[in-house]
């Protein structure tokens, strides 16, 4: 009889709880189902936000996977106090642990928090040939931490993205359009507007040169020898260096076939017969 009425009490109480246990089985359930829809949702709106910048596939990764963590992480707490832990301890050890590894991992933190700042900026991409600290290079590799050049000379360098938030950074491949600009000299015996006018030819049928803006070409200095003509051409980007070696190339060859004189230096020597017209030592 004892028994039966333990059994009672005991179903009794557990009716009684039944009520509450679902009630929690049924919020912890849709806290799993908000955690993931909105998990879903923001990763795709971050997407579809960041896909408008010149931010890298894999910072905008890194940040869809943080924003999941950080919903997922708070759904975890919310079920643990649902169900009737207490997270104020959890929450303290959480913070102090993140504390902990912040100030061990600082100087990979300061990297990580200035790639995504240089990826937001859009300062750079893959690709692209930049000038930072007097090296030039193309950007290989634009990780979280680290951003990789190769230089003209085929070597990798490896830069904290600390460094280059701190330093003056040329980007040569941010414009479409670059302009060159030289010196050709021709001698005194030469006509200045007529070879401006041959470099002009030149230009006009150089297909990499643009028309828009107009070349420049005319008298820069008097030198000692001669006379410099100043060339400002703009031509496409990635023909910066072509484009100059290409137009020397041509403007040599033209000037050769109408007979106009590049000069060098020349010294001229007079020889005194008579002693007395010697000029004296200084």
């Amino acid at each position: 009889m004892e028994f039966v009425l333990s059994s009672d009490v005991l179903i009794d109480n557990a009716l009684a709880l039944l009520p509450k246990v679902l009630s929690g089985l049924v919020t912890v359930a849709v806290i799993i189902v908000v955690a993931v829809v909105a998990s879903r949702t923001f990763s795709q709106l971050i997407g579809a936000a960041l896909a408008r910048t010149r931010l890298e596939a894999l910072a905008t990764q890194f940040i869809k996977t943080v924003v999941r963590i950080a919903i997922y992480v708070i759904a975890a707490v919310a079920i643990l106090g649902t169900i009737g832990v207490d997270t104020t301890s959890l929450l303290a050890a959480l913070g102090a642990a993140g504390l902990a590894i912040g100030l061990a991992l600082r100087d990979s933190l300061s990297n990580l928090a200035a790639g995504l700042v240089l990826a937001f900026q859009g300062t750079f991409k893959k690709g692209d040939t930049i000038e930072v600290g007097g090296m030039i290079g193309t950007v290989t590799v634009v990780d979280l931490l680290t951003t990789e050049l190769q230089t003209p000379d085929n070597r990798r360098v490896t830069i904290p993205n600390g460094k280059l938030m701190n330093a003056d950074i040329i980007n040569y491949s941010a414009y479409e359009t670059r302009r060159i600009e030289f010196i050709i000299g021709i001698s005194y015996e030469d006509d200045a507007a007529e070879a401006a006018d041959i470099i002009r030819g030149v230009i006009a049928q150089s297909e990499i040169c643009l028309a828009d803006p107009e070349p420049v070409v005319g008298i820069d200095t008097l030198a000692d020898f001669g006379q410099n003509l100043l060339v400002r051409v703009w031509v496409p980007s990635a023909h910066v260096l072509s484009g100059k070696l290409l137009l020397l190339d041509r403007i040599k060859k033209a000037f050769d076939a109408q007979g106009v004189t590049i000069p060098f230096p020349r010294y001229e020597v007079h020889q005194f017969q008579d002693a007395s017209l010697i000029p004296p030592q200084q």
